[in-house]
């Protein structure tokens, strides 16, 4: 059997110094240990600077097969592994996965010199590969592959799994992780410093927001309520995790199984702490449900606004009931639970009042605490389409390297280059600076000793900089 080495790319600034467990890369591992494989996950969180630790591993165990998972931020430090594993590794096969790859199977290739690329979700379609190269088979014709046959890209469709082959998977393999990394790291929650582990009880999202990526497919795709609780019981009672984070996209579409996962944690695992950093959509849910939600754990949740201009929502395809995702959010609020809100500022064609209304609903909101993002136009996306279109007019391009959550440079608005950048860091001066909030973050924050770390990142949302925005 071979040794394959999965990697995880990072991309820490000081806007942005949160990751979580790669649960990509701990699903795959999973399946590969499964098939006799030996596997090590390496995730440049720990040497993200210079990449000491990774060069290192590379040096001393010369793994047979490299993976990688990347998202668009971490493009630039992939091309910086690429030139270590070209260098030390030359000959071992090396494939991209994860949303970025997924979206941009050629470039990945011709351009990022990945041999082959995982197209979705990999669990099943990575070992098959590693299998048919071990065995000298044709690899051309695996689906949900993309690799180069005389000289041109052949794309195969992207392989998504079934809800049975979901609850079939070996849990993640947790093994493979340094746990005291993400200890010891601000997480997406922002709710301070502590051990956690990262749950996805269900893959893909059956709405059609222009801005998402497509990685895990627009079908909703569950795991039983018994094996997520499985799994929970499992790492509560066996490795000790009294903290997780839910990452789905949408935890909440299937209701009868969402109160079965809070009911059974209440009743069968008891005492943890649970928080939802993303995949609640707020108008699915019933102000009632944010009681269950707490009486089972529930810490934090977030809850993604995008904009509060009724035109905008239609034209992202979100559709959003705001007035209904108010109340619930209130009703969270009510329930002890630390919410937050995410917004998005700079919509194509979004005018400066549009915009004004969006941060005015943010201050006025009982939301504890508030991200506002520049609008990222994810490659892959309806969005990144649309830019392409509306950039062409302009003789400009998108530059993947770029682009950021917090600092990217296209303007897609109706606003000029000013009024976009004013309006993105006044959002943060008026949510924050009243005597209110204040008062509010210091009693109501999980982690109050984390709160001067949280106050820096704020400040470096609202300080000017100099920066050409498209």
């Amino acid at each position: 059997m071979s040794k394959v080495l999965l990697i995880k790319p990072r991309f820490l600034i000081p806007d942005l110094l949160a990751i979580t467990q790669p649960m990509g890369l701990m699903y795959i591992g999973a399946t590969l240990k499964k098939a006799g494989h030996e596997t090590r996950i390496h995730d440049c969180g720990s040497d993200y600077k210079d990449l000491d630790i990774l060069q290192r591993t590379m040096i001393d165990w010369r793994p047979d097969f490299i993976g990688i998972s990347i998202i668009i931020t971490e493009l630039e430090q992939t091309k910086r592994i690429m030139a270590i594993i070209r260098e030390i590794l030359h000959e071992v096969p090396v494939t991209f996965g994860g949303p970025w790859p997924s979206a941009n199977p050629e470039e990945s290739i011709k351009e990022y010199g990945a041999d082959f690329v995982v197209i979705g979700e990999g669990e099943l379609v990575f070992p098959e590969l590693i299998n048919a190269i071990n065995q000298k088979r044709p690899t051309d014709s695996i689906p949900g592959t993309a690799s180069r046959v005389n000289g041109n890209i052949r794309i195969n469709e992207g392989r998504y799994l079934t809800e049975e082959e979901l609850d079939a998977l070996p849990f993640p393999a947790w093994e493979l992780l340094d746990h005291y990394l993400y200890a010891k790291m601000p997480s997406f929650s922002c709710v301070g410093l502590r051990p956690y582990m990262t749950i996805v009880t269900s893959r893909g999202c059956p709405f059609k927001c222009i801005y998402c990526h497509q990685t895990m497919g627009k079908v909703f795709r569950k795991r039983s309520a018994q094996s997520v609780l499985a799994e929970m019981a499992e790492l509560s009672f066996r490795h000790g995790f009294k903290e997780f984070e839910i990452a789905d996209d949408c935890f909440n579409l299937d209701r009868e199984r969402m109160f079965a996962i809070l009911t059974g944690i209440k009743n069968k695992i008891g005492d943890i702490k649970m928080h939802f950093p993303n995949g609640l959509r707020s108008d699915m849910l019933e102000p009632e449900d944010m009681a269950i939600f707490k009486k089972a754990g529930t810490v934090s949740a977030c809850f993604a606004i995008e904009t509060a201009s009724p035109r905008l929502q239609k034209l992202i395809k979100k559709n959003l009931d705001i007035e209904k995702a108010t109340r619930v959010i209130n009703a969270s609020v009510k329930a002890g639970i630390y919410s937050t809100g995410y917004f998005m500022i700079g919509f194509p064609t979004e005018s400066l009042e549009e915009a004004s209304a969006t941060v005015e609903y943010a201050v006025r909101s009982n939301m504890h605490c508030a991200t506002f993002m520049f609008v990222t136009p994810l490659q892959g996306s309806e969005l990144a389409r649309m830019a392409s279109d509306f950039l062409k007019n302009r003789n400009q391009t998108i530059e993947s390297s770029n682009i950021t959550y917090f600092t990217n440079p296209l303007n897609l608005s109706a606003m000029s280059d000013h009024d976009l950048r004013k309006i993105f860091r006044s959002a943060y001066r008026r949510f924050y600076f009243t005597p209110t909030r204040i008062l509010r973050l210091a009693i109501y924050h999980p982690k109050k000793l984390s709160l001067p770390f949280y106050a820096f990142l704020f400040l470096m949302k609202i300080v000017p900089r100099r920066q050409k925005i498209g």
